[in-house]
This record gives structure tokens, sequence and C-alpha cells, in this order.
């Protein structure tokens, strides 16, 4: 018997009418493009940061701030870190943009689940926390049998 409740394709087996339910392409489309917008604002985000950053190093605004700190952690060093922690995040949202682009487009199941993971990490993911969401939301979308078929 089945659940009058639930809806097209939910059970095993089971698929969404041609005419009345969303094929796999459109299934895909939100959290693809959510994921799309998400780190390309990242990455907007973090090359203006990281020139922000090239920019006090070249103006010399960092050399000032180091003869000021009294005894604290060398502004150099911030500096230092803070950039690598902005390419890491620069390469964790390019990441998720192709793999985002890969499962708007079915192809590459395995780099758009990966990407739909690396979107979880906290901290690490485009836009810290906002991209776990919509990274949840892609996973579940791609555990959709349908969803996974249309891949092959």
């Amino acid at each position: 018997m089945s659940n009058p409740y639930g809806s097209y394709g939910s059970a095993p087996g089971s698929s969404y009418p041609p005419h009345y339910g969303p094929n796999a392409q459109s299934i895909v489309q939100g959290p693809a493009i959510a994921l799309i917008v998400v780190s390309s604002f990242a990455i907007i985000c973090g090359l203006l940061a990281l020139a922000v950053d090239a920019f006090l190093l070249a103006s010399g605004a960092i050399a000032e701030l180091e003869q000021r700190n009294r005894g604290g952690i060398s502004e150099y060093a911030e500096l230092t870190v803070r950039t690598i922690w902005g390419i890491a995040l620069l390469i964790a949202s390019s990441f998720v943009l192709y793999g985002a682009i890969r499962m708007k487009n079915l192809r590459g199941y395995g780099m758009a689940q990966a990407a739909a993971v690396v979107a979880m990490i906290p901290c690490l993911g485009p836009c810290c926390i906002l991209g776990i969401p919509f990274g949840i939301w892609a996973f579940v979308v791609l555990s959709n049998p349908q969803v996974r078929s249309a891949f092959r």
C-alpha cells in the first residue's frame, strides 16, 4: 500500500511521472546555484582581502604597526597567517564552485558530493557558516536515486 502523503519519487524504485514531477536537472538546480552564488561571493571577498593585505605590505603600513607593537604578536606574523588562511579559503571556495558547476550540469557525481562536503566544513567552506545549509541541501539532493542515476 502506498503512502498517500508521500511525494512522487520518495519510495525506492519509484520515479516522477514525466509530465507531473521534476526531472533530475531541475532537482539539482536550486542547491547548485546556491553553492555557485555563495562560493563566488567568498572568492570575491577573499581576493579583496588578499589585495588589502598586499596593499598594507606594499604601503609600509605593516612596518608602522610593527614599530608601535608593544610585545604582542608580530604584525608580519599576523599578516602571514591571514594570507595563508585566505589562500586556503580561496582554494576551498574555488573547489566548491567547480563542483557546483559540475553538479548543475549533471557531470562528476563524486566531485559534486565532495564539493557539498567541503561547503559543510565550518570556517573552511564558502562564507563560513552560510555554506553549511547549502552544502547539506546539495548533499541531500545528490543522495536522491533519480539524481544519482542522472549523473551516469
